[in-house]
């Protein structure tokens, strides 16, 4: 077993600070799986300097998946979840520019297993792998003989 890769920045109090400071407003905070963190655990914050941005992503969201919050006016349950140990809060950024090639590089035999038992491929088929964040969740879109699937990536590498 590899040992868990979580390529985002981890949110915290002066993120937060960082994210007013560069005139964000609100934030989608929502529910993020991923190896090594316990399910229920894991929140992904995307930013929006405006509201009608961060409803767009949040109608996106299955049911209790996450909500629209105004960094000013619910600093105080932002704040409670930082301070939580039991919760892991990331934000919607990556730490380092090739964190796709490490993913691929890390994760590649749980990656192409996945694939291979839910696409039609060959031994001799190319397979090419595009990792892309669509309304905070890490999507892969998979092309290998034909048509593009995507795939959450989380169920690619748990």
């Amino acid at each position: 077993m590899v040992a868990a890769y979580n390529p985002f920045e981890i949110l915290n109090l002066p993120m937060i600070r960082r994210i007013t400071q560069h005139g964000n407003h609100f934030i989608v905070l929502q529910r993020f799986n991923w190896p090594g963190i316990k399910e229920g655990h894991g929140f992904m914050a995307t930013p929006y300097k405006d509201e009608k941005s961060g409803k767009v992503h949040a109608a996106q969201l299955a049911e209790k998946e996450g909500k629209l919050l105004n960094l000013f006016a619910d600093i105080d349950k932002i704040t409670a979840l930082i301070n939580d140990p039991r919760y892991s809060l990331f934000l919607c950024t990556f730490r380092e520019e090739s964190w796709n090639k490490k993913m691929i590089k890390l994760y590649q035999r749980s990656m192409i297993s996945y694939i291979k038992s839910r696409m039609p491929i060959s031994s001799n088929d190319a397979i090419v792998i595009q990792m892309d964040l669509k309304f905070g969740r890490l999507k892969a879109t998979v092309t290998a003989n034909g048509p593009e699937h995507e795939f959450d990536l989380y169920e690619m590498i748990k």
